[in-house]
């Protein structure tokens, strides 16, 4: 875990270690299977929100994937019937274990042109041996009796 910031597609904390966020920057997606972002925790466990917006339009069918380590825990087709330009195409809050690979990717199954899509999660953090630390600090050392 870290404060300091080590580029678009990497998990990244706060300094304090409470909340966590990736953004995926600009990807171009078409009918391949796009990884948005992937990355793995350690320690910690994660309250997630999952977000994805897309500049797709008519004709397009958007499947978003999210696997932990390498099993499908979240999967969706979003048509051209629910899709507009630069929509929020999903708003998903889950649970990430500790020590999980997160890939979340995604395909245009119907256009071989590339769409700009946005990947980006928000967290907040739980369970970090650092967190716990920098709260014993400053809630008179509630940890240091245990």
């Amino acid at each position: 875990m870290t404060g300091v910031f080590e580029g678009v597609g990497t998990l990244q904390f706060t300094p304090d270690n409470k909340f966590a966020y990736i953004y995926s920057g600009e990807k171009g997606v078409n009918n391949v299977e796009t990884t948005l972002f992937e990355f793995t925790n350690n320690s910690e466990y994660l309250e997630a929100r999952f977000q994805l917006s897309s500049d797709s339009g008519s004709s397009d069918n958007i499947r978003s994937i999210i696997t932990f380590n390498n099993t499908e825990v979240y999967s969706a087709l979003y048509t051209e019937d629910n899709l507009k330009p630069w929509s929020d195409v999903l708003d998903l809050h889950m649970i990430i274990p500790p020590f999980t690979v997160v890939k979340f990717t995604a395909t245009n199954i119907t256009a071989i042109n590339l769409r700009p899509h946005f990947a980006m999660l928000v967290a907040k953090v739980h369970g970090a041996i650092e967190q716990e630390n920098l709260e014993a600090i400053t809630d008179n050392n509630k940890w240091a009796s245990k």
